[in-house]
C-alpha cells in the first residue's frame, strides 16, 4: 500500500477530553471552516474526518458515575460529580493504559490505516488528550515494518501531526512510557510534528489555576539528537485571546493554528 498525491488529502481530527457523547462532537466542522477560510488562490482538494472515542470512555466510566450519584444524593455535588468523573476519568483511562485505552488506540489505528489503504495523504490534528493517543499510535506505526520509510513519503500512513492544547509535556504522561518519539531511521525526510499551545492553558501547564508555562518547550522534550531520529518537532506558543480553560477550547478558532495547518498541507 502507498499513498498518492493524486488522491484527496484528508485531515483527521482527534478530539480531547469531552463532556457529552460522540454525537455532540463537531470539531471536524470547525477545522473544515478554518481551512476553507484560508483557501483564496490556493487550490486544495481535501476532506475532514473525526475519530470519536468519547462513547468508549463513557461506557468504561458509567459504573463509577452511577455509584457516585448514589453516594452524594441530590445536591449540587450529585449534579457535578458525573461531569467531574467524565473529565478526570478520561485522563485516568489513558494513564492506566488498560483495555479501554487499548481499544481507543486500536480504533484510531484502524481509521488511519483505512485512509492509507485508500491511498489518501493523511494529516492529523489532535487536541488535548487526543494528542496522547495519537502520539502512541504514530509511534506504533513507525515501529511497523515497511511503514514510514524516511526516503519514501508514500509509505507514510500519516504525513504530519499538529497538536493543540496537548498535555504531553507533563511528567505524568512521560512516566507512562512516553519518554521519546520512535526513530524513523536516517533518510531524506523528517516526520513533522507542530505543537501549538496557549501559555495560560492549564492542560498544557498542569497548573489548575492557569499559571503561565515558564519553559516554552513541550513537544521538543521528545527529541533525540541522532541522525536516525528523523522528526522535525517545533513548539509554537499561541495567544488565543482567552485564558485558563477557555484557552484550552479556543484553538479551533485560532488564525495561527489555521495557518499552520494549511501550510503543513500545501
Amino acid at each position: 500500500m502507498t499513498v498518492s498525491s493524486d488522491k484527496k488529502s484528508v485531515v483527521l481530527v482527534v478530539h480531547g477530553v469531552q463532556l457529552g457523547d460522540d454525537s455532540s462532537l463537531q470539531q471536524d466542522e470547525l477545522i473544515r471552516k478554518s481551512i476553507e477560510s484560508r483557501l483564496t488562490a490556493t487550490p486544495l482538494d481535501f476532506a475532514v474526518d473525526i475519530y470519536k472515542y468519547e462513547d468508549l470512555s463513557d461506557t468504561s466510566l458509567q459504573k463509577l458515575k452511577t455509584v457516585s450519584s448514589a453516594l452524594v444524593g441530590t445536591s449540587i455535588v450529585a449534579i457535578l460529580a458525573p461531569k467531574i468523573i467524565d473529565l478526570v476519568g478520561d485522563v485516568a483511562i489513558s494513564l492506566a493504559n488498560g483495555s479501554t485505552a487499548d481499544e481507543i488506540r486500536k480504533g484510531l489505528r484502524a481509521k488511519i490505516m483505512s485512509y492509507y489503504a485508500a491511498g489518501n495523504p493523511l494529516y492529523i490534528v489532535a487536541h488535548s488528550l487526543g494528542s496522547v493517543y495519537t502520539f502512541d499510535v504514530i509511534n506504533e506505526l513507525i515501529e511497523t515494518n515497511e511503514l514510514f520509510d524516511p526516503n519514501d513519503l508514500t509509505t507514510w500512513p500519516v504525513q504530519s501531526l499538529l497538536t493543540i492544547g496537548s498535555p504531553l509535556g507533563l511528567q505524568m504522561f512521560k512516566k507512562t512510557g512516553r519518554n521519546i518519539a520512535a526513530s524513523l531511521g536516517e533518510g531524506e525526510f523528517d516526520f513533522k510534528w507542530l505543537n501549538y499551545f496557549d501559555v495560560t492553558d492549564p492542560v498544557v501547564s498542569g497548573d489548575i489555576f492557569g499559571k503561565k508555562v515558564k519553559v516554552l518547550k513541550i513537544a521538543e522534550k521528545y527529541k533525540r539528537n541522532t541522525p536516525e531520529f528523523s522528526w522535525y518537532i517545533k513548539d509554537y506558543p499561541v495567544d488565543t485571546g482567552k485564558s485558563w480553560l477557555f484557552a484550552h477550547t479556543a484553538y479551533w478558532n485560532s488564525a495561527v493554528v489555521g495557518d499552520g495547518l494549511l501550510n503543513m498541507m500545501v
